[in-house]
Formats: structure tokens, sequence, C-alpha cells
């Protein structure tokens, strides 16, 4: 009976110990928690949110890089104050102290600038003057410094060419810009610029895509893959992307690469922006601006007028809208050639 008593107590300490360690083990693990960072990255000299910014905390190997939006988050970051790094390629790097409470969410704003905020000049007790370390910067480069940054932090190869920063562009056509890309080929059709190779790959073989979905083909006859870029407006493009190297997410029909064109977004500013051009459009063998025979059965004129515009307008931080649009119309001349072989069709006379 008393060896029966000592087995009930055993199997009960055996059971219960355990869970009590359970239980005075809890707290223990709440105490020690977690909790996120989110906001957003702003360059004051530009009034435009910055993409593809790379943060750190330090002290811990938390990493994450901004939208498109400037927009960014970081979870499980240890409670207590938090010392946070942002850095982007042409931008001073910026550290930001943020307070971290367990399960809550640290709002911040980080302002990143090319210019230090400290005095430019010192002096020591022999008078001489020396200037601080500075950073020459200018606004007009940033959406440059964007592609760059692109490339910086690309898991594969990549090209990246902004489109403010490449300048003027016949009828607008992606195609024109493309072809000064490395390693990317325009083949032509009607005198423009229409289907792309990259490496030598035929162009069914280059995937086309804006903003990662697809883009639909239009105006070419047939089943094939090919996309003809001519029908495709660069004045609603932000950037353009040649990816030379695949990854496990590109897909099958990329055999030397890819393109994708990043579409303008409302968000990449504070503020609205318009631009927008006129010119003219003109054959550099054919300069006249009066009416001249051709193409049709009356004379027609061969240099025509355009413009483009795109207007972006962030009117909150959930809501903003695009509005672009493009005329253009170029004289395109091709010689007809037609071989006649006397004695295939007709009689000869010896």
């Amino acid at each position: 009976m008393h060896s029966i008593l000592l087995l009930r107590r055993l199997v009960c300490a055996v059971v219960l110990f355990p869970t009590l360690g359970l239980v005075l083990a809890a707290p223990l693990r709440a105490q020690v928690s977690t909790g996120s960072i989110e906001g957003r990255v702003f360059n004051p000299a530009t009034g435009a949110y910055v993409e593809r910014v790379r943060l750190t905390v330090v002290g811990t190997a938390l990493e994450t890089f901004t939208d498109a939006d400037g927009n960014f988050r970081l979870t499980g970051v240890p409670v207590g104050s938090a010392q946070l790094h942002a850095f982007r390629t042409g931008l001073a790097l910026s550290t930001t102290t943020v307070a971290v409470v367990a399960g809550s969410v640290a709002a911040t704003t980080i302002n990143l600038s090319a210019v230090a905020s400290d005095d430019s000049t010192s002096s020591d007790a022999t008078g001489i003057v020396k200037l601080n370390t500075f950073v020459v910067g200018s606004t007009s480069m940033d959406s440059s410094a964007i592609a760059i940054n692109e490339q910086r932090f690309a898991a594969e190869i990549k090209n990246v060419v902004s489109a403010q920063e490449f300048g003027q562009v016949a009828e607008g056509n992606v195609a024109e810009m493309l072809k000064f890309m490395p390693g990317v080929s325009i083949d032509y059709g009607g005198g423009n610029g229409r289907n792309i190779s990259i490496g030598g790959a035929p162009s069914g073989n280059v995937p086309v895509t804006v903003g990662g979905f697809d883009l639909a083909s239009a105006g070419v006859g047939g089943t094939g893959r090919a996309t003809a870029l001519d029908f495709v407006s660069i004045n609603n493009v932000s950037r353009v992307e040649v990816l030379h190297s695949p990854t496990p997410e590109s897909p099958g029909a990329a055999l030397a690469g890819s393109v994708n064109m990043v579409p303008r977004s409302a968000f990449e500013r504070a503020r609205a922006e318009l631009q927008g051009s006129v010119f003219l459009m003109m054959r550099d063998n054919d300069r006249h601006f009066n009416k001249t025979p051709g193409p049709t059965h009356e004379p027609r004129r061969k240099v025509h007028p355009g413009f483009d515009f795109s207007y972006s307008v962030p009117v909150n931080k959930r809501f903003g809208f695009t509005l672009s649009a493009n005329q253009a119309t170029q004289f395109s001349p091709q010689d007809f050639l037609q071989l006649t072989w006397r004695g295939a069709s007709a009689a000869t006379n010896g």
C-alpha cells in the first residue's frame, strides 16, 4: 500500500513539474518581446519620396528596402531605442533613433539629402582655414541616381535607364531608347523600331512587361510571342529595366533576358508635377515645310508638329492619379524594288 502511494506521488510530480515550469517561463518570454517600425523616406530637395532605400537596424540582421512610393516596414525589432540607418546611392547616410514598444508599431519619417547640415569651414591655431567634407549634388540627376541605385542592389545583372534623364524620344517610341542599351538590338518594320532582341535571342523569346505584368502585343499578325514596342508610349514610363540573367521567378521564355517598364506613380512625389514638350518631326532627306509629291496622288507635308505631357497628382496618402498623352506623326519613305526576270513570265526576242 505504501509503495502504491509513493508511485502515485511520483507520477503526479512528473506530470505537474513540467507544467509548472511552462507557467513560470511564460512571463519571462513575454518580457522579451519585439515591435515594428514603419514609415516613408523623403527627399526635401526634390520633393519626392525615395525608392529603393536600404534600411537596417544597428546591432541586428534586420534589413528592408523602400517600395516605389518610399514606404517601408520592419518587423521583429527589439524593444527599446533602435538606431535606424537609411542609405541610398547619391544621398548622405541618415541615422534615426526610434523608440520601439513591445507589440506596437512605431511610425517615423526619414529625410535624405545630398547636402551635409554641418558647417563648411573651420580654423586651427595657425589661422589656416580648412574646408570640411562636402558633397556636390544636383537635384536634376535624381532620376539617374534612382536608376544607379536599382542596379546596385539588384539580385541579377540589370541595366536601368531613367526615361526622364534619357531625353526626347522620337514619336515617344520606347524602342528608340532601348536600342542604346548594351546587349540590345531592335528590328525595324515600316521605318519604326518594333521588336527587341537581347543577346541574339529572337524577339519571341524576350518577354516585355509593364510593372511586372505581361504586355500584350498589338499591330503584329500571327500567333507569335514577339511584342511590338512601337505601340508603347514612353511618356508614362518612369524607367526601363533590362534583365540579362535569369532568376527563379523569371519567365521560361526569357532565353537571354527580359524587359520591364516601370510606369510613373503619383506617389513618387509629395506635390503635383507637370512635364511636357512640343516638337517638330522631319526626315533628314526631306526637310521641306511646303507640300511635296507623295505618298498619295496629292502633295502632302512631310514635317509635322507633335506634343506630349505627363501630369502626376498625389491627392493624399491613399489616392493619386497620373494623366498623360502624346501625339506624333512621322513621314517614313521607303524605296520599292521589284525584280522582273525576262523570260520567266514573258517571251524574249532571242
